[in-house]
């Protein structure tokens, strides 16, 4: 008990607390508020910055890795289509120059037939002629 009244006899000798701000305390809160605003405005500009181009050069990353990936895909279905191109041309191609060369050479065979025929023609021809001029002189000589 005594320690509570001596606390009171001290808190009735102390003096409140009992003052106002005034304008120009006003107008320098607002000064030191502004500073430290503007302040945090800058730093908080430049974590955004920082964070933005980190951001950007890990996005630029990965589209390079994705652009690799997408050309190294493209590459190998080119190669894939032009091989597939290439398999068509000698399947189909392969057989047409067979059936080609077989053809000429049954050409080639047709021709020289065709002038062994000739020639035979010729010859029989030829008989013919000197059997008929034989046969014209056999005549003359039979009426003579």
């Amino acid at each position: 008990m005594k320690k509570l009244t001596f606390i009171g006899i001290f808190l009735i000798f102390t003096t409140p607390a009992f003052s106002e701000l005034t304008d120009s305390d006003l107008q320098r809160i607002r000064e030191i508020v502004q500073i430290e605003v503007a302040a945090e405005g800058k730093q908080i500009r430049t974590e955004m910055t920082a964070a933005i181009n980190a951001s950007e050069k890990r996005m630029m990353k990965n589209q390079d890795i994705n652009l690799t990936g997408l050309d190294k895909r493209v590459n190998l279905l080119a190669s894939l289509l032009i091989g597939i191109m290439a398999l068509i041309i000698v399947a189909v191609g392969i057989p047409q120059l067979m059936l080609a060369y077989r053809q000429l050479k049954q050409d080639q065979q047709v021709h020289n037939e065709i002038q062994e025929l000739r020639a035979a023609y010729e010859e029989v021809l030829a008989q013919l002629k000197e059997l008929k001029t034989e046969n014209e002189t056999t005549k003359k000589r039979d009426r003579s």
